[in-house]
């Protein structure tokens, strides 16, 4: 990233990083904000320091065109979502709007700051049955590799419905991913949401520590590509909320949930890009075993084993279908599963690569499928066999 780029981000003076004076590093600067889902907080940190006079007029046209389209298209959205939760509350369903328009009112009081591709929301496992026919009721209807394939496997549902081009909308039911979503305490994240207003509507929101665990597990989720705007996102949300957040329960129970190691691997990175004021000796304590903290149940050595490359990986393409793969339990639970990654519904398979043809683009994206998923199971193998052979060398 260019460091003036940073430097806005990170809300400094341009002492140290003057801003530029040629159209050539403008132009990179605003290529680099798109490139990383940064356009409007470019723009708005540009508006608010009094640069914006600074870019090469063409330039600032297309940015600002750039940022009233992203604003169109997530007015889109949050219209959406307050369709969506006005039916949930008539039904008495429970739902916390993650990310989205949600998260972008909280961090910036504008939900058309962040651009959206769907709707992430949470809700209770078992009302999965109400979420689709409150979603249905709208129009959307449910794509799955195979029939309860999500169901049993995953950790979201996903809905899609033809408006504007295609609607997406995923009901989670855990903040956290494969091959965790079973050890996450759901019940006490509910416990602890907060009542809300979002998109105009009567709702719920995670409780800070729980969102940024969440925002944390995400950026993880993403691997290589998440954007940097998700970095940028959790030091806000510390930097908003330093004195409601509770560390002492995101250790606990990120330990509890095996997924300790994820939380330091993910605020590490985001305090080396933007220096967030994390408390004193966090990330040292976390490295500890830390007998003080309530150990939840003992992970297995193959979930140890899939937490280092999961963190270690974040090039590797499937690399949470792989890890719960090996995690699973039972030869038929893994059969099942391996059928339906390799050989998903005809739907899935056209929402997941709108393919243009007919039949035979369609075969030829199977085949394509089986080979792309075969060898990086065979890599996450090696992977596995070589990080085994290093622990017993040590």
């Amino acid at each position: 990233m260019h460091p003036f780029l940073m430097r806005l981000l990170r809300g400094q003076g341009s002492g140290d990083s003057p801003a530029p004076h040629d159209d050539a590093t403008w132009s990179l600067i605003v290529t680099e904000a798109e490139e990383q889902d940064l356009t409007f907080i470019l723009y708005r940190r540009l508006r608010e320091s009094g640069l914006a006079s600074q870019l090469p007029p063409a330039l600032l046209d297309d940015l600002k065109k750039t940022v009233l389209g992203l604003t169109a298209q997530n007015l889109l959205f949050t219209q959406e979502l307050a369709s969506i939760l006005s039916a949930f509350d008539s039904r008495r369903v429970d739902c916390v709007p993650l990310r989205g328009p949600a998260l972008a009112e909280l961090l910036y009081e504008e939900p058309s700051a962040r651009p959206m591709e769907d709707l992430d929301l949470l809700v209770r496992r078992e009302a999965l049955s109400e979420v689709v026919d409150a979603l249905g009721s709208l129009g959307y209807r449910e794509i799955d590799r195979r029939p309860g394939f999500a169901r049993e496997f995953s950790y979201t549902l996903v809905l899609v419905k033809d408006r504007h081009g295609c609607l997406a909308v995923e009901p989670h039911w855990t903040i956290a991913y494969p091959p965790f979503v079973e050890k996450t305490d759901m019940d006490r994240v509910w416990e602890r949401t907060i009542r809300a207003s979002v998109a105009g509507v009567e709702s719920r929101r995670l409780c800070p520590t729980d969102l940024l665990l969440h925002l944390c597990l995400h950026l993880l989720h993403g691997g290589e590509h998440a954007p940097l705007l998700w970095f940028y996102e959790i030091d806000q949300l510390i930097r908003r909320n330093a004195a409601s957040l509770d560390w002492a329960q995101a250790l606990r129970d990120a330990h509890a949930w095996g997924q300790e190691l994820l939380l330091v691997h993910a605020l590490r990175m985001v305090a080396h890009l933007f220096h967030s004021p994390l408390p004193g000796e966090l990330l040292s304590e976390l490295r500890q075993p830390a007998p003080s903290r309530p150990a939840g149940p003992a992970p297995t050595v193959i979930e140890r084993k899939m937490v280092g490359l999961l963190m270690n990986n974040p090039r590797h393409s499937g690399r949470e279908e792989f890890a719960l793969f090996f995690t699973l339990r039972g030869m038929q639970a893994k059969f099942r599963y391996a059928r339906s990654l390799l050989f998903p519904s005809q739907d899935f398979v056209r929402f997941r690569y709108r393919p243009a043809g007919g039949r035979g683009a369609l075969l030829f994206l199977y085949f394509a499928r089986v080979l792309q998923l075969s060898w990086g199971g065979m890599t996450w193998l090696a992977d596995l066999v070589v990080s085994t052979g290093r622990q017993r060398r040590c």
